[in-house]
C-alpha cells in the first residue's frame, strides 16, 4: 500500500500484530470498494497488504471474515459515537435526521470504506440489524414523543435505513452532493409522520462539528 489507511493510521502506536491486522483491513476496504466483494480474494488482499496467506490466516477465517470484521467494526464504531454525541438531545426529531446526516457526511468523506460499508450493508442482514438497533431506539423515542405518527415495525426501519443507503450511493457516486444527506433526512422525517415545515427545519439546519474516529480495537 502506498500510505497507511485509516486502521493503519490508528494502529500505528500498537504492537506488530494489531498494525499487520490493521494493514490487511485496509487492504480488504480498498479492495472491495475498487472491485467489489465478489471480485476479491484472500491471495488480493494478502498481496496489497504486502503479507503471505499464511498471515492472513493469522488473523482472519476467510474472505467472509475480513469483510464483517471490517464493516461491524466502522458501523457499529460510528454508530456509537453519534448516540454518544448525541447523548444531550432528547427531541428525536432531531436526533435521528442529525445521525442520518452525519452517517452520510462521513461514509462519503471516507469513500473507500464507504463504498465497502454500504456493499456490505446490502450483503451481510446481520451487519444492517448491528446498525439498526440505534436506529429502532429513536424512532421509538420519536413514537412515545408523539413527533412520529405512523408504526414503528421491521419493514419501516428496513425502507428507512435503505433510504440512507442509496443517499449514501448517490453521494460516493456523485450523482448528489452535499446536500444528498438532508434531503434524504427530510424525506425520513415527513415518511414518518413529521409536518413538512418541522421536517425541514430540523433536515436543513447547521450541525455543529463532531470528531469521529475509525475504531480499530476490538
Amino acid at each position: 500500500m502506498n500510505k497507511p489507511g485509516l486502521f493503519a493510521n490508528a494502529a500505528r502506536n500498537l504492537g506488530k500484530s494489531e498494525r499487520t491486522r490493521a494493514r490487511l483491513m485496509d487492504a480488504a476496504v480498498g479492495i472491495f470498494a475498487r472491485e467489489g466483494y465478489e471480485a476479491a480474494s484472500v491471495n488480493r488482499i494478502a498481496q496489497a497488504a504486502d503479507v503471505v496467506n499464511g498471515t492472513f490466516y493469522l488473523h482472519f477465517k476467510d474472505k467472509d471474515d475480513i469483510a464483517t470484521t471490517v464493516a461491524y467494526r466502522v458501523a457499529a464504531g460510528i454508530t456509537r459515537q453519534l448516540d454518544e454525541a448525541m447523548a444531550d438531545i432528547d427531541d428525536a426529531v432531531d436526533r435521528t435526521s442529525a445521525a442520518t446526516r452525519r452517517f452520510i457526511e462521513f461514509a462519503s468523506a471516507q469513500p473507500e470504506w464507504g463504498w465497502a460499508l454500504f456493499r456490505a450493508a446490502w450483503s451481510f442482514r446481520s451487519l444492517r440489524e448491528n446498525v439498526i438497533t440505534y436506529l429502532r431506539a429513536d424512532l421509538k423515542r420519536g413514537a412515545r414523543q408523539g413527533a412520529f405518527t405512523v408504526p414503528i415495525d421491521d419493514f419501516l426501519i428496513d425502507t428507512f435505513a435503505s433510504m440512507t443507503l442509496s443517499a449514501l450511493f448517490a453521494r460516493l457516486s456523485g450523482t448528489e452532493g452535499p446536500e444528498a444527506g438532508p434531503k434524504v433526512a427530510e424525506l425520513q422525517l415527513r415518511m414518518l409522520g413529521v409536518s413538512p415545515a418541522r421536517a425541514k427545519k430540523a433536515a436543513w439546519r447547521k450541525l455543529p462539528p463532531i470528531e469521529l474516529s475509525i475504531p480499530v480495537a476490538e
